[in-house]
């Protein structure tokens, strides 16, 4: 019999926790934050608070529903923080092997590191291959590595006497997507159930491959540099790939890059101890307050000569961009000057707002605002109904997502002929048993 309990993670973004069980072997998909939760505090506040707070506020997954269930194991599929932000607060009821790749396995560290909690870290956190076949408990796990906006995110395939589960929350299809294949070959020994991200599901097409967005950087970046202004850009500190893109174009125009801020800080340096990136030795990178403002301080005596790449993406208070556009940094923001944002705002209320918020203190300001310079790490709708047209799972469960972005996948299966009693749309804390 398979069972899927969403802990978290339906009918919102964030708070990613599933847990899969075949024949009452359990297992954890993820243990996520959800960010609009949690926006306005600084890391330090939060580390501050207790699971109890946190969960109250909806800021992580409730698991009292997990009660009772012998887990043996947690899978992190990507180091997201709506996948793993919320680790650190629960892991103290799960003393099992805690499985991720690479990239994965540091963040967390570092994330674990940042609560006091490094000893723990370092024996329950398990680094594995992206594409590797795991033995646990009688059950075979698949990683199978993915195309998103971080490196090394994976698609997980839990599998045991002819029954299996695939959980792939977050994928875009790009470059012939050959994981899309390996999907396809492991379906034919048959996939029970897939559960299927809905983040972009809603919108028409397909996403862009990254190639698009570094197109869409080199042309805005190459205007903003004639004018002789000041060029800011921001997108999200783990997007490796882009976070590249930017560097290389601001090098191309003949500015220097000077990256600030201590989450970019931390995703990029591990990023490049694991061989995953290199940065040519011309960018600054800063990530302490004090070593942040003197660089910005730098960077104001000659604006024309710079590239700021910074944290503020979706108008967070406590960001960079955000200080910078209070006057709490340096430089000031001045008429004519460019701020390039290389990301969509996550869609949520409070997203939407603080984003909002921030661009109309920049507009007031006198800057130019370019915004979409960007294309998603979510498949959109053309993608999905390929994913399960390659995969055909014999039942669909939609996730990761607000109940809109949920039908949308039941509304694609539907076109694919499914029936009502293969789609199932699951709510947090109830579980759904199929099989014998």
């Amino acid at each position: 019999m398979i069972e899927i309990l969403p802990v978290g993670g339906m009918n919102e973004v964030g708070r990613n926790m599933t847990v899969i069980g075949i024949d009452e072997r359990y297992l954890v998909v993820d243990m996520g934050i959800r960010l609009d939760s949690i926006i306005s505090l600084d890391d330090a506040e939060i580390s501050e608070m207790s699971r109890e707070e946190l969960v109250r506020m909806n800021a992580i997954p409730d698991d009292s529903v997990v009660r009772g269930k012998r887990i043996f194991a947690v899978l992190l599929t990507h180091g997201h923080l709506d996948h793993v932000g919320a680790v650190g607060k629960m892991i103290s009821d799960y003393p099992v092997p805690i499985f991720g790749t690479p990239y994965t396995v540091e963040i967390t560290k570092h994330l674990l590191r940042e609560e006091g909690l490094g000893k723990t870290a370092a024996g329950m956190l398990r680094a594995v291959p992206p594409d590797c076949t795991l033995k646990l408990d009688g059950l075979t796990v698949e990683f199978m590595q993915v195309k998103h906006s971080i490196p090394q995110t994976v698609a997980v395939r839990v599998a045991a006497d002819g029954e299996s589960v695939l959980v792939a929350s977050d994928f875009k299809l790009e470059d012939e997507a050959p994981w899309l294949e390996r999907m396809r070959r492991a379906a034919g020994d048959g996939t029970s159930v897939a559960l299927v991200g809905s983040v972009r599901a809603d919108e028409p097409g397909r996403t862009p491959p990254e190639d698009e967005a570094r197109k869409m950087l080199r042309e805005v970046m190459e205007e903003a540099a004639d004018s002789g202004r000041l060029i800011y850009v921001t997108t999200f500190s783990s997007h490796i790939e882009r976070l590249l893109s930017i560097v290389d174009v601001s090098l191309k125009i003949g500015r220097l890059p000077v990256m600030v801020g201590r989450s970019l800080h931390t995703y990029c340096s591990i990023a490049t101890r694991l061989g995953l990136a290199r940065f040519p030795p011309e960018l600054v990178v800063h990530g302490r307050p004090n070593t942040v403002r003197s660089e910005l301080r730098e960077v104001e005596m000659s604006k024309r000569d710079y590239v700021i790449i910074c944290t503020g993406h979706q108008g967070e208070p406590t960001s960079v961009l955000s200080r910078i556009a209070d006057g709490r940094l340096p430089p000031r923001v001045e008429p004519g000057d460019h701020v390039i944002f290389s990301a969509s705002v996550i869609p949520s209320p409070v997203n939407r707002a603080n984003r909002e918020n921030l661009e109309a203190k920049l507009v007031a300001l006198g800057a130019r605002i370019h915004r979409d310079v960007h294309v998603s790490g979510h498949g959109r709708r053309e993608d999905t109904r390929e994913f399960l047209e390659k995969v055909r799972p014999q039942h669909i469960v939609p996730c990761h997502g607000t109940p809109e972005k949920l039908k949308a996948v039941a509304g694609i299966a539907a076109e694919l002929g499914y029936g009502e009693g293969s789609v199932h749309m699951l709510r947090n804390g109830v579980m759904l048993r199929l099989g014998d």
